[in-house]
């Protein structure tokens, strides 16, 4: 079903929490994988400047890569350094140019209205993406306890 997965990967937690999902759904469909992290870079006066070093953002592409092939996938990526704000065409983009079927992305968990008004990039790449997207959450806080354990503490008998 899926050919070719790309995976978008950002320095937050969130973001490397997908990294299993995609890895689990390229081996299902035996798929090619491609990894890329986006960065922003600013522009000051007299410089233009990343807010976040090169060799981290190599490291944290390098490891999903090693981690993937190591549990047969077959998988490559890079980094992108792009212009603020055009993070999420760039995905769009690059997925186009690797012809992948699929974006695999994380999402901190903004409601819409807070994706729209921080400029959620995940937001964005569902709007302009032409391929499905699949977007992995993190794990859902439990707020409220069992009145009574679901296990029983009696002993279980040998057998």
């Amino acid at each position: 079903m899926f050919n070719r997965i790309l995976v978008a990967i950002d320095a937050s937690g969130y973001s490397l929490r997908v990294v299993p999902t995609a890895m689990e759904l390229a081996r299902q469909f035996r798929s090619a994988v491609f990894v890329l992290h986006v960065v922003e870079h600013g522009r000051g006066r007299s410089a233009v400047y990343s807010t976040e070093s090169p060799p981290e953002e190599v490291r944290l592409v390098g490891d999903a890569v090693r981690l993937m092939r190591g549990a047969g996938v077959d998988a490559a990526g890079t980094v992108h350094d792009v212009a603020p704000g055009h993070v999420a065409r760039d995905i769009v983009e690059t997925a186009a140019a690797q012809n992948s079927d699929l974006i695999v992305m994380g999402s901190r968990g903004l409601s819409d209205v807070q994706g729209i008004l921080l400029g959620s990039v995940t937001h964005k790449v569902m709007q302009l993406a032409p391929i499905a997207v699949l977007v992995a959450r993190g794990p859902i806080p439990v707020k409220a306890r069992a009145a009574r354990p679901a296990v029983s503490a009696q002993p279980v008998p040998a057998f």
